[in-house]
């Protein structure tokens, strides 16, 4: 049977980059997006998680599914459903997205809500491959890039180390589990850096290639909470991102692994490589 290959959140951080990979290796597969807008030289379909008929049809002849779940109150649902249907609709392996912190019966939410979706697939039935990540590296030159700018960055994270994961290694691995998914089957692939440096630490790196003088200062939750809510993020997501920050100053982040250069075959992306490689972000 030809392998062909579904991508969800196929324009997001990891989903765009794992289409790239999957484009440069001339792979079968289609990308989905949330309303079907197109990708230039890309086969695409609409996939809308609160859409069943999209889901439906987007799984036709689908033979492995990369589920990445947006950040949502309905996430652990719309998971489940998407498992079921695409058991229904005979794809016959899941490479599903996760985190390193992922556990079930944790009381923090993002580990539950991740940690429940994992559980599911696992007893599912299904054949699947769980990508655990830790932070990534493009938070610097996304959700922070203004802050480095400005010459400050805030982050409710106290002084804890983190090992940080380049998306492009990310996307990578997980390429590797949909091309060769009875290899990585039944399986969690935890993936990190190869170091872990709290924000302080990363930071420092990026002021020696940039010659900045950025600091970090470690600010409570409750200032975080209100910088978000000035910011307009709903509620949900401010809940979210403040348990991420429980999660990372309870220590689940510092762990490295040795996962990139087993499935790949090299040595993961530095920290130090990838401010070289971004730098013109902070200029």
């Amino acid at each position: 049977m030809v392998n062909k290959i579904l991508v969800t959140g196929a324009t997001g951080n990891i989903g765009s980059e794992i289409v790239k990979q999957l484009e440069a290796k001339n792979a079968n597969f289609v990308a989905a997006t949330t309303n079907g807008e197109s990708l230039i030289g890309i086969e695409t379909v609409k996939f809308n998680f609160a859409d069943n008929d999209s889901v439906k049809n987007a799984l036709k002849d689908i033979t492995t599914l990369f589920l990445l779940l947006p950040s949502h109150p309905e996430a652990a649902a719309w998971g489940e459903n998407v498992i079921n249907m695409a058991k229904e609709s005979g794809v016959k392996h899941i490479v599903r997205s996760s985190g390193m912190f992922s556990n079930a019966n944790s009381d923090l939410l993002i580990e539950k809500l991740l940690g429940s979706t994992d559980k599911f697939l696992k007893e599912s039935g299904i054949n699947y491959t769980i990508t655990a990540p830790s932070s990534f590296m493009q938070n610097f030159n996304t959700q922070i890039v203004n802050d480095y700018k400005a010459g400050a960055i805030y982050q409710a994270a106290d002084n804890a180390k983190i090992s940080w994961v380049d998306t492009r290694d990310i996307a990578a691995v997980n390429v590797e589990a949909l091309l060769n998914p009875e290899k990585y089957m039944n399986q969690t692939l935890t993936i990190t850096g190869s170091e872990s440096l709290n924000y302080q630490e990363a930071i420092n790196q990026m002021n020696e290639v940039l010659g900045k003088d950025v600091k970090y200062f470690a600010i409570p939750n409750e200032a975080a909470e209100k910088a978000m809510s000035d910011m307009h993020f709903t509620q949900f997501v401010i809940d979210l991102l403040i348990s991420l920050n429980n999660s990372i100053k309870e220590g689940r982040f510092v762990e490295t692994t040795n996962t990139i250069e087993v499935v790949l075959g090299r040595k993961a992306i530095t920290f130090n490589q990838f401010v070289n490689e971004y730098k013109n972000a902070w200029l």
